[in-house]
């Protein structure tokens, strides 16, 4: 196995001494993005030199190429001053790259929600898979390791292959994010819907990524607007159900409703779609606000459990 850490894409996108600055591009009038693009482009040029070098070397057939990034750049994105992900929530900070290369598998292009947990499971099926279709691929991807000793690491990983995610249970999985442990944000996603909490300011956030990718509309806030103010696409039934919610002060009490999990598993027992929410379009154009917040509030409770169980594991005392 080898392993390559590319960091010229990473702020602050520095190019090349032995580089020419007359094959610098000017693509937009932002230098920081044509600084970024450039490194892109050179990155490019060095995938290429390396794939020459593994045909070269007769070892491109036998070879899973894995690209991925740790995380995205917002940039100036919907306003933002932001550059990495250090301290924003925003969606762009976390989209990211991921691609698995090989001579023998089929191009295809998959949409949906994951999580870098996902690679290694996915490299194990790719592995698992290959030794039913090539031998030879087989023989020189897995070595000495037998079969079930990678089917049972893929589970009791954490994370799960997106070649055998069903499309049909995208909606119910959930997508935790501790960006730069001890950092200020928290950001938990069950798409469409998103909840994000700033640890430093004790202020909770929530988008509904379908209608608002921008994550402009703070959908807890709104109980400080007139109804009249209210986007197109939400329905509510109660303007005063908006503000039985408390999020204030509640991240560092001590109390977790442990009633509500009780309730979760119980369900999970009666129905395997346990974990898929309820449907919050009402009549193809509108979302039903009371429900989106019904979500924030047990999901903001979920988090709080989170944090605490991975608390030894990320070594932070600052989400918590």
């Amino acid at each position: 196995m080898m392993s390559l850490l590319i960091t010229g894409t990473h702020e602050p996108f520095l190019y090349p001494e032995d580089r020419s600055y007359n094959d610098y591009q000017y693509y937009t009038n932002d230098p920081r993005i044509n600084a970024h693009l450039n490194t892109l482009r050179i990155t490019d040029e060095l995938f290429g030199k390396l794939i020459h070098g593994f045909k070269s070397r007769k070892l491109y057939d036998e070879t899973l190429f894995i690209v991925v990034s740790d995380h995205g750049y917002v940039f100036n994105d919907y306003g933002s001053q932001t550059l990495g992900l250090l301290s924003s929530p925003l969606e762009s900070a976390f989209s990211v790259p991921l691609i698995f290369h090989n001579r023998y598998l089929q191009a295809k292009q998959l949409h949906g929600q994951y999580s870098t947990m996902d690679i290694l499971p996915t490299i194990m099926d790719i592995l698992l898979s290959s030794s039913k279709k090539n031998k030879k691929l087989t023989d020189q991807l897995l070595s000495s390791v037998e079969n079930q000793q990678l089917k049972t690491i893929l589970y009791l990983y954490e994370g799960t292959s997106i070649l055998r995610r069903r499309v049909e249970e995208e909606s119910i999985r959930y997508i935790f994010n501790l960006a730069n442990p001890g950092n200020s944000f928290l950001s938990i996603k069950q798409y469409p819907r998103k909840l994000t909490y700033d640890i430093t300011n004790d202020e909770v956030h929530l988008y509904h990524l379908q209608y608002d990718p921008f994550e402009s509309i703070d959908l807890i806030n709104l109980s400080n607007q007139p109804i009249d103010n209210y986007p197109s696409w939400i329905h509510i039934n109660h303007h005063k159900q908006i503000l039985k919610y408390r999020w204030k002060g509640r991240w560092i009490s001590k109390t977790i409703r442990i009633n509500m999990f009780s309730q979760i598993l119980s369900e999970k027992k009666k129905n395997n779609h346990w974990l898929r929410p309820k449907s919050v379009i009402l009549n193809n154009s509108k979302i039903d606000l009371d429900e989106m917040l019904n979500w924030a509030d047990r999901t903001f409770e979920l988090t709080r459990l989170w944090t605490k169980l991975i608390f030894k594991r990320y070594r932070t005392n600052n989400t918590t």
